[in-house]
């Protein structure tokens, strides 16, 4: 029982470490895999055999078909046609908008669909004038709840499919979860319609994009004296970023304007520089380098608002981006994207200051300047999502079709396939390679579109589930679940598992919810002499059944400062949503997989 003890308490620490994210969480997964296999605990392969398991494969290859289905634009073109049945009723569009993201989420990831429905969103909110918080929180819960209906709607589901065949289950088949995910997407619906919709809040976004990052008062201008030391060196040779923290806009030379110049552009007299940059930063700036600051009050309130060819657009950090973890500084940000980032919100709360020197996490806002061209450019990155139109929606043309057409017929094909019984994750592994085959994504695109944290994540965390069998704690834990239950009814077994877990998964991952709880389950289960299958549905619908805080699921991070929401919005929301499918968790999962 030591070792049961000595896993336990490397549980409770990776359950902090994942809630409270100081340690990214693909770090805390590889740091439990290691310390498992360092203690003997678990073997190396035992330990590593995570990053084989098919649904990490499965997982992998599922990025790689929805980023070529997302590419083709075919979600974005569903979506909007849809979205004209609405008519300018807000009732019939949020519908409409939950049922499509639930819809489209069953086949292709949660993250990419909302990612694809965010802009849509947006644009429909500005045309009918409804404040955008209206629509998304509807659009993220749609996609969550899509996702419980088929196998390959949510990592989730693969995650447990495959606990379940490693126990000696049978998997799960590709429609399995489908009887009480339409359930729970009805629900969904049927509560946004009504009871739903009044708590919905009514909050516009802030309109000045420069008081909403928080970045006016940090917006100034500084002269080049005639005596300057600046005067003939290049910006690039005198690393005035990272000397004093600030950000280079623009250079005002005799009556025109440079914009965003480059790391070759000369200083000369009595140039005027719009640079962001704290107070402090600029005073000690003045004193070193012969600078002068010019008031406040002769800095134009709207420069950076009225030019034809200079942009301002905010995006989101994607899930999956390959930024994450690296400030503003390390990329070099405006070398590699062409464009300067002069905000950044997170969880809605602006980040002044050396934002520049925070980490780049997922679902983080940026405020960009640049070039039309660059801006349309940073929109078809997959590292970002852009939340204005820069460019008008053409008509697909011709190589865009074809594309589209290999993209759906692979996408059709992987799932007939897993209908009729071929391996998920054979089905999903032959779709992937068949995008670049078809040339619906290049190799370096179908690479790019990996969310690596999440597979690393899935890979290590895996070990844990190993070590809690061959350390006894899992047998352990059901001891006291049986405590606790005994004598129960199926219904109060089964609603306790889905309590627990949709409990746990609000403060940390889905997938870490899954692999903690299924072994337990299934445990259980044996203990009790029933059918494993209830519980372990009750875990995975639990574990994606996140609506109370805007961190428990990626696509509520999404949306959190896009929509303008505070964290509370989503616990007023989303309580009752998760009270109301606890209530028909417990009543329908026991009737439709018996426990006996």
């Amino acid at each position: 029982m030591i070792e049961g003890l000595v896993v336990l308490a490397i549980l409770i620490i990776a359950l902090v470490a994942f809630a409270t994210e100081r340690v990214r969480v693909d770090l805390v997964a590889l740091g439990i895999m290691v310390m498992l296999m360092a203690l003997g605990i678990v073997s190396p392969a035992e330990g590593l055999s995570g990053f084989a398991n098919p649904a990490t494969i499965t997982i992998a290859s599922m990025f790689v078909l929805s980023a070529g289905l997302q590419r083709t634009n075919l979600p974005a073109l569903a979506g909007t046609r849809i979205i004209r049945l609405a008519d300018k009723s807000e009732l019939r569009l949020m519908l409409l908008l939950m049922l499509t993201t639930g819809v489209l989420s069953a086949f292709i990831l949660n993250t990419a669909v909302v990612a694809v429905f965010i802009p849509i969103a947006l644009r429909i909110a500005r045309e009918l004038k409804i404040a955008p918080s209206r629509l998304l929180m509807p659009i993220s819960f749609g996609a969550i709840l899509g996702g419980t209906l088929t196998l390959i709607g949510t990592s989730t589901n693969l995650l447990v499919s495959s606990i379940a065949a490693q126990s000696g289950l049978t998997p799960f088949s590709f429609f399995e979860f489908a009887p009480f995910g339409i359930i729970t997407l009805a629900a969904g619906l049927l509560y946004i319609a009504t009871f739903g919709r009044k708590l919905l809040p009514d909050r516009p976004v802030e309109a000045d994009l420069l008081e909403k990052y928080h970045v006016r008062e940090y917006l100034s201008q500084i002269k080049v004296r005639s005596n300057s030391p600046l005067i003939g060196k290049k910006l690039g040779s005198l690393d005035l970023g990272k000397r004093f923290d600030i950000t280079i806009l623009d250079i005002l030379r005799d009556g025109h304007t440079i914009l965003l110049p480059g790391a070759s552009r000369h200083i000369r007299a009595h140039d005027i520089i719009l640079v962001r940059a704290p107070l402090d930063k600029l005073l000690k700036l003045q004193k070193i380098e012969g600078l002068e600051i010019v008031l406040p009050e002769e800095l134009p309130r709207h420069l950076l608002e009225h030019r034809n060819d200079l942009g301002m657009a905010e995006v989101v950090v994607a899930p999956q981006a390959s930024i994450i973890g690296f400030t503003i500084k390390e990329l070099n940000f405006r070398q590699m994207f062409g464009v300067v980032a002069i905000g950044m919100l997170r969880r809605g709360m602006s980040l002044t200051g050396k934002f520049t020197h925070e980490p780049i996490m997922p679902g983080d806002m940026l405020l960009v300047v640049g070039e039309k061209k660059d801006l349309i450019n940073l929109s078809n990155n997959p590292d970002f999502l852009l939340l204005v139109d820069v460019d008008a929606e053409p008509p697909l043309p011709s190589a865009q079709n074809n594309r589209a057409f290999w993209a759906l017929a692979i996408m059709t094909g992987v799932v007939i396939s897993a209908i009729l019984g071929a391996p998920i994750v054979v089905s999903a592994l032959a779709g992937a390679m068949l995008m670049v085959l078809t040339r619906v994504l290049t190799l370096d695109e179908a690479y790019a579109s990996l969310d690596k944290r999440v597979l690393v994540l899935l890979a290590g965390i895996l070990s844990l589930e190993a070590a809690m069998e061959n350390s006894g704690l899992a047998e352990w834990l059901s001891r006291v679940m049986l405590q606790l239950l005994d004598p129960a009814s199926p219904w109060l077994i089964v609603g306790a598992f889905y309590l627990f877990s949709m409990l746990l998964t609000e403060t940390m991952s889905n997938q870490a919810t899954a692999v903690v709880l299924a072994p337990v389950a299934i445990s259980t289960a044996h203990m009790l002499g029933v059918d494993p299958i209830p519980l372990l549905m009750a875990i995975t619908f639990a574990a994606s059944a996140s609506f109370m805080t805007p961190i428990g699921y990626q696509t509520n991070t999404m949306i959190y400062g896009t929509g303008n929401y505070r964290f509370l919005d989503f616990t007023r929301v989303g309580l009752p949503l998760n009270i109301l499918l606890l209530i028909l968790a417990a009543i329908f999962i026991p009737l439709i997989w018996p426990l006996y």
